[in-house]
């Protein structure tokens, strides 16, 4: 099993964009991974757990728009913004 997890923190001001945004992108991004969550606490932090069943199916999901997007949401919407593939930190 491979992951990508999104660490990130999100103000109330920009809660519901984010929320409009990636509850579009879910169905059309589960259809490349095993499974998505998203979740945000009561201090808006941010964390999102995607998994993948092998490395091969992690690196096609990456290089798609529908990823892109995610992680442009992310960055734009969010500070302080992880990303982990794996064991690696990507940013």
């Amino acid at each position: 099993m491979e992951s990508v997890i999104i660490n990130a923190r999100i103000s109330d001001k920009k809660k519901a964009e984010f929320f409009h945004t990636t509850e579009s992108l879910k169905p059309i991004l589960n259809k490349f991974c095993d499974n998505l969550e998203i979740n945000i606490d009561s201090k808006n932090n941010v964390e999102i757990h995607i998994e993948f069943k092998n490395k091969e199916q992690l690196e096609n999901y990456h290089s798609r728009n529908e990823f892109n997007i995610l992680k442009g949401t992310v960055m734009s919407l969010c500070d302080d913004v992880e990303i982990k593939m794996g064991d690696a930190q990507v940013s």
